[in-house]
């Protein structure tokens, strides 16, 4: 760009800038008010807000301790504090008909909201930052439709709250949150999340967790217990899992470490799949583009199958009873350790199967290798691939 149209690019920013100074100064300076409210937790407390940062910690007591913070501003500092003064908590009903606890946004009255979050994306100066675009999110809160924009607009007031959930040791609690992120540090006893647009990063669970996000993404330091993680578009990362699970994403990555689970099930339309370190009973690793990985887990049972990508398995059988690879498009390579006990049956459109045991009994239709047994065939191996070669190997 010549130096005279960045000027000229500049000079428009702030006329346009200048151009809206009245209806800026027509609003009221964004302010914020706190309050605190406690719920027994000798129940399920079911929360409900609809947008704001939420950050979930561990606490002592019996009681759910809540300390919301309100962001307003409106047409007038009237309109603002009416805004701020009127949040409160009040029973209302999710989407399937549970009771619940929600903010009162007041959606009689206003249908859209501002939750001011994208300027930081946006590589504009402050004060050219409604040059940006405008997102926006649609959903259901206390029975309105609502839709909440990521940047300040004159067509809605911004309003938002900022939770922090003290959650004593065996509570139950579900938050929902239609927009926003959610973090949770070391946490204890049943734990919902659900989200519609926003990520959520939990330090540990040594509980029930289910995470439900429409698009986001998951981390999760540590979980113990029960874990069910569902999320539209978003990579979902478990870096240590204790007990059963279950993973599945619309669009992204999966990964998890250090497992040790009686049944893993990890789903998604489109990405990698990898499950790396521990041991498992039954597992199900399911992709439909994107490679699967399983290394270094000892499993009993393992299905694995992707539409296009490849298949890799890294285990020394000992454990496995079935093992199961099918891949549309793409190589099935399965390293073995020095004792394994296998028959493999290979289904192959176009492709070979290389078996790298030297004891190994092949088994040939015509001059293609479609079989092999190794000692006494404890691991059943079924192996299909639509186009791809396929190999067992021993690790090293």
């Amino acid at each position: 760009m010549k130096p005279q149209t960045r000027t000229s690019a500049l000079a428009l920013g702030l006329t346009l800038a200048a151009g809206l100074t009245g209806a800026v100064t027509l609003c009221a300076q964004e302010t914020t008010r706190t309050f605190q409210q406690p719920f027994p937790g000798n129940g399920e407390v079911r929360l409900a807000n609809l947008a704001g940062r939420i950050e979930i910690v561990r606490g002592q007591g019996r009681d759910v301790v809540v300390d919301a913070t309100v962001h307003a501003e409106a047409g007038s500092a009237a309109e603002t504090q009416q805004l701020l003064q009127g949040m409160k908590w009040v029973k209302s009903r999710d989407k399937k008909g549970r009771e619940e606890w929600a903010l009162s946004y007041p959606v009689e009255k206003y249908r859209s909201y501002a939750y001011p979050t994208g300027n930081e994306d946006s590589g504009l100066p402050s004060f050219l930052s409604f040059l940006g675009s405008i997102g926006n999110t649609t959903s259901t809160y206390r029975g309105e439709r609502v839709r909440i924009y990521n940047r300040k607009t004159s067509s809605a007031p911004t309003l938002y709250t900022d939770l922090r959930i003290t959650l004593p040791a065996g509570a139950n609690v579900a938050v929902r949150n239609v927009v926003g992120k959610v973090n949770g540090g070391d946490l204890e006893g049943t734990l919902s999340i659900d989200t519609g647009s926003g990520d959520v990063q939990i330090a540990s669970c040594a509980c029930q967790l289910g995470i439900d996000t429409g698009s986001g993404d998951v981390v999760v330091g540590s979980a113990r217990g029960e874990t069910k993680i569902d999320t539209g578009s978003g990579d979902v990362v478990v870096r240590r899992l204790v007990g059963n699970g279950a993973i599945d994403t619309g669009s992204g990555n999966v990964t998890v470490q250090k497992v040790s689970a009686g049944k893993l099930t990890l789903d998604t339309g489109s990405g990698d799949v990898t499950l790396q370190d521990g041991e498992a009973g039954r597992v199900i690793a399911k992709t439909g583009s994107g490679g699967v990985k399983v290394l270094a887990v000892e499993l009993e049972d393992l299905t694995a199958e992707t539409g296009s990508g490849d298949v890799t398995v890294q285990s020394s059988l000992a454990r496995t009873k079935r093992l199961s690879a099918e891949t549309g498009s793409g190589d099935v390579d399965i390293k073995a350790g020095p004792n394994a006990s296998f028959d493999v049956v290979s289904d192959q459109g176009s492709g070979d199967l290389s078996v790298h045991y030297a004891d190994a009994v092949l088994r040939k239709s015509g001059h293609k290798v479609v079989g092999a047994k190794r000692g006494d065939g404890r691991t059943a191996i079924h192996i299909e691939t639509g186009s791809g070669d396929a190999t067992i190997r021993p690790q090293g």
